[in-house]
């Protein structure tokens, strides 16, 4: 290989890299503004809300800082957040016999049937968006994908010492 084809590899990659960043950014950016943003219709459930609900489709049941920590949300935002959805009948609470300290959370019949018709849009979505891409290329932007949420949770280990 020549000098030049090695610093115009050396160029690409880093041309490469500085693009995957940006996308990288720009992507938690808009999950951050999806995230913020409040709904402004009545009856209308933010993307927070459908964190939540998604958090209990999973499991029969979950306490607020079980829920919470599932949400990647402060378990004070939760408990506001779910007197909502108590109050839509999206959700029911129940205090736990075992310690009445612990409050349970689980999504009502009609809870799972938003949760199950958001997910079906959500899948949708999903795989339109990426319907042009390879396996191997989805493969590999997983393992990419990967490797950053390493790093990333290896930054917080740091910054727990």
């Amino acid at each position: 290989m020549t000098r030049t084809a090695v610093k115009s590899g050396k160029a690409a990659r880093e041309e490469a890299l500085a693009q995957l960043g940006a996308a990288f950014k720009g992507t938690m950016a808009a999950i951050r503004r999806l995230r913020g943003r409040e709904t402004h219709r009545h009856g209308e459930l933010s993307f927070a809300q459908y964190q939540l609900l998604f958090g209990l489709a999973g499991d029969s049941e979950l306490s607020t800082s079980k829920l919470a920590t599932a949400a990647d949300l402060a378990p004070a935002t939760v408990t506001q957040m779910l007197d909502g959805l108590v109050a839509m009948g999206l959700v029911g609470r129940t205090r736990s016999e075992r310690d009445r300290r612990v409050v349970t959370c689980a999504l009502t019949d009609h809870g799972r049937e938003v949760v199950t018709e958001r997910r079906a849009d959500w899948e949708r979505r999903w795989r339109q968006t990426l319907s042009e891409f390879s396996t191997d290329e989805i493969a590999t932007a997983a393992l990419v994908i990967g490797r950053l949420r390493t790093m990333y949770d290896e930054l917080d280990g740091d910054n727990a010492r």
